[in-house]
């Protein structure tokens, strides 16, 4: 899979883009706030269907663009090269009347959900501040499962989906109750328990099946990087999931993607959601929020059992997150069939020399790597050589040649 062309209107630092892309390693090279990352953010917005440096839509529209006219928008279309043909991606976000925003998404010129847009491109974003997905906030772990999941199995896309609209409901009801003291209708409050325990547990077990898998390629990747000194697990937290091992066991079991882990059935998960929601009624009514289900999950990264988010070295917290996105990269291939697209920003310039030395004989099998980098004299010059190498400036991008 590779991306062959992108268009942008109005989007961040571009006012318009047309630049054809080519399979292998491009290397985007500019100095800050030029519009590098803008570039790869358009793509992870494409394949996601959301943006990756914010959750707010709105802010991807170019500052300025209001003067084009009463409501602003920005355009993003990709052609996008699959074995099974060529897909036209396009995505609409405009702000209208009442400030309000408007999303539109369009497959081969067809108006599709945004949904429907997920897994038709796949990427792997490595950012500098990747690093805080190990001792950073539990919801920066769960937006990373959620975003590679939603790329290979659109089904959890879906369940997603359903869980936070029924969960958005359900704390609104729970939040006025708690706010005017006033008791919570059970018949209104178990339609959206009837809607949260299904796709909660959907959600529950896609991300235990997916866990172990990632797990199992990240622990060879992490045994490189550390020389041969660690073996990286990524556990599952889940806050409530009645098919979990005993904490006796240390590594999860090896789970059926297709059916619930063994000795449980689906009904029988779906109803000990329903029961742990009962249980924990008088709590949620008190502080007016749902306290159960995977929106308070977490997933942490162990080597050699010890927890790396609370004492791990920076060091060993970023060759951790390396080997899980790298780990990710072959796991969405094996997944989907298809070769993800990988992005990397400002990543490699950071790196150690054996880190870097890893990174780059691991990103080159892959069908199309797109690099930014603010000085392409510090990166290794036989890796940019073999690239086609463009220069971003105040979002315009011409092509550029290799000094010396």
């Amino acid at each position: 899979m590779y991306v062959r062309h992108l268009s942008l209107t109005n989007f961040r630092l571009y006012a318009r883009l047309e630049l054809g892309l080519e399979r292998g390693l491009t290397v985007l090279q500019g100095d800050n706030a030029q519009g590098k990352t803008s570039l790869l953010e358009a793509l992870y917005m494409l394949a996601t269907s959301r943006p990756a440096h914010t959750n707010a839509d709105r802010q991807v529209i170019r500052w300025g663009a209001e003067a084009e006219g009463p409501y602003p928008f920005a355009v993003l279309r990709a052609q996008v090269v699959r074995a099974d043909g060529l897909r036209l991606l396009e995505m609409l976000v405009q702000r209208t009347e009442g400030d309000r925003l408007r999303k539109e998404v369009r497959i081969d010129r067809a108006v599709k959900r945004g949904s429907d847009l997920v897994g038709q491109l796949t990427v792997v974003l490595f950012t500098p501040n990747d690093v805080e997905l190990v001792g950073g906030a539990p919801a920066l772990r769960r937006d990373f499962l959620d975003a590679a999941l939603c790329q290979v199995e659109p089904e959890y896309a879906r369940a997603l989906h359903d869980y936070a609209r029924a969960l958005a409901q359900r704390n609104a009801l729970l939040r006025r109750a708690a706010e005017r003291n006033l008791p919570v209708d059970p018949d209104e409050l178990a339609v959206w328990d009837e809607q949260l325990a299904p796709a909660g547990v959907r959600i529950a077990l896609s991300r235990r099946q997916a866990l172990a898998e990632l797990s199992e390629w990240a622990a060879p990747l992490h045994l490189e990087l550390s020389a041969g000194r660690e073996y990286l697990h990524v556990a599952y937290q889940p806050n409530f999931d009645p098919a979990q091992p005993p904490a006796t066991v240390p590594y999860q079991p090896r789970l059926d993607a297709a059916a619930p882990p063994h000795g449980f059935d689906y009904q029988t998960l779906v109803q000990a959601f329903l029961a742990a929601l009962r249980a924990r009624r008088r709590d949620e009514l008190a502080r007016g929020v749902t306290l159960v289900g995977p929106h308070r999950d977490d997933l942490r990264l162990l080597a050699n059992g010890m927890d790396l988010g609370e004492f791990g070295s920076r060091g060993q917290q970023r060759t951790a997150v390396l080997a899980l996105k790298l780990a990710q990269a072959e796991w969405m291939r094996a997944r989907s069939g298809e070769s993800p697209v990988l992005l990397l920003d400002e990543v490699l310039a950071e790196l150690d020399p054996n880190r870097r030395r890893c990174l780059l004989e691991r990103i080159q099998r892959a069908e199309q790597v797109l690099v930014t980098a603010t000085d392409v004299s510090r990166l290794d010059q036989a890796f940019v050589r073999q690239a086609n190498l463009l220069s971003v400036r105040s979002g315009v991008i011409c092509r550029a040649q290799l000094e010396g």
